[in-house]
């Protein structure tokens, strides 16, 4: 017990404890609170609001980092502080400040992706979590930790596609591209959907039912103003852009960590295509051997115009959308230009992904070179500095034709057959 042998030593003192109070409260990292999570809602949208400013998409035991939680979000710029709650199966709930990491590829927009990490509190066994802006609520709303405990791995290749948008019909394309990954190797195809046509409806539940697809539905329009395009520049009216493309990215590689040996990122319009294997599996055995300590492969992206046809293989005229069977020419690489390659990852070793390179990563990143492997892209022609003198013979996807004809007949016999 301190004494007070003036009123001036008093007065200091007090002041003292007051700072040092005040230090604390203001950078204390746990609030420990005994309250009843019992009878709380479970999130079960893949976007859930926090506010007008942050979304929530899916919290992720993080044990690369210690024992930690990584919550993949989109915020707004200007967001600086966030919580973490725990919800202790002792009844306690225990507030934990993020660390907050907005990827650096927002292009320019107000919102992007972004990690919140949170060191998971020593003496609570938890399985959900919520969030809040303060310290003093918190949404009433559980989200249930993912990849807690991390399970063994029941994939070899995953391939991640986003995002359906604009009442996308494109059906013989989407038919084609997932039986050809099947032949090359995926055990489940992950696919972000904001709409899509009924045909393609019609496609996805084939697959769903097969045990081939997972849709995951992505409802961002309902949530901000997005874009088609990359660039804020070009789209000033836009708040995220291109439908959130890197959140569900980062979304599908933390989904896909721990049940995937390798997670491929692509759209629905590209196919990863070995020229010297035949599969993945073999792709990615030389891939290994040659670049033991690469984590991230980036697959050169080669463009077949869709507005090329090349004679053969007239089948499925009743069928909207591109047959990329008539387009096996492709444009001469201009190496001045961006090429937006895509990837093969080991996903236990990303961290951070955006569209055309890994932001954060362990080990070494490669660009592999084209007659090993490419991005076969069937979509309109883009360059208008060439014409179709220009455009190079290439048949990399016809040499599967033995298998992949007489595998999208049969889904488009069994999904549309002709009257």
């Amino acid at each position: 017990m301190w004494k007070c042998y003036t009123n001036t030593f008093c007065a200091l003192s007090i002041f003292i404890c007051v700072v040092i109070t005040f230090s604390y409260f203001y950078h204390v990292q746990f609030r420990h609170l005994k309250m009843r999570s019992h009878g709380l809602p479970i999130a079960t949208d893949t976007i859930t609001a926090l506010d007008n400013r942050t979304f929530i998409i899916s919290p992720y035991y993080e044990p690369r980092l210690g024992q930690s939680v990584r919550v993949i979000a989109i915020i707004h710029e200007s967001v600086k502080e966030l919580y973490c709650i725990f919800h202790c199966s002792s009844n306690q709930i225990v507030f934990v400040r993020a660390e907050i990491d907005l990827h650096s590829d927002r292009f320019g927009f107000p919102y992007g992706t972004a990690d919140l990490l949170c060191a998971e509190p020593s003496g609570c066994n938890y399985t959900y979590m919520s969030f809040s802006n303060s310290t003093n609520t918190f949404q009433d709303l559980l989200f249930e930790v993912k990849n807690r405990p991390p399970q063994p791995i029941s994939f070899n290749f995953t391939v991640c596609i986003s995002t359906l948008y604009g009442n996308y019909n494109n059906v013989l394309q989407m038919i084609q591209s997932i039986e050809m990954y099947k032949i090359l190797g995926a055990s489940r195809v992950t696919i972000y959907n904001t709409n899509c046509s009924q045909d393609v409806e019609k496609v996805l539940r084939h697959y769903i039912d097969e045990g081939t697809l997972e849709v995951v539905p992505w409802p961002i329009d309902r949530h901000l103003q997005t874009s088609k395009g990359w660039s804020y520049s070009k789209v000033p009216t836009a708040e995220i852009g291109y439908f959130g493309q890197t959140a569900t990215l980062n979304d599908c590689l933390y989904r896909n960590m721990y049940k995937s040996k390798f997670v491929l990122f692509n759209d629905i319009d590209e196919i990863i295509l070995p020229v010297k294997d035949w599969d993945w599996s073999s792709l990615m055995e030389r891939l290994q051997n040659k670049h033991p300590d690469t984590s991230v492969f980036r697959i050169e992206n080669h463009i077949f115009p869709n507005s090329v046809k090349i004679s053969g293989f007239d089948l499925w005229s009743h069928i909207p959308g591109v047959n990329i069977l008539h387009h096996s020419v492709r444009e001469p690489m201009d190496w001045k230009l961006f090429n937006g390659r895509k990837l093969i990852v080991n996903p236990r070793d990303v961290f951070q992904t955006s569209v055309h390179s890994a932001l954060k990563q362990r080990g070494h990143w490669k660009n592999i070179e084209s007659d090993m492997v490419l991005t076969f892209h069937c979509t309109h022609k883009y360059r208008r500095d060439i014409t179709a003198k220009d455009l190079i013979p290439d048949d990399v996807l016809r040499r599967h034709n033995m298998s992949l004809v007489p595998n999208v007949d049969k889904v488009i016999q069994r999904l549309f057959p002709q009257q």
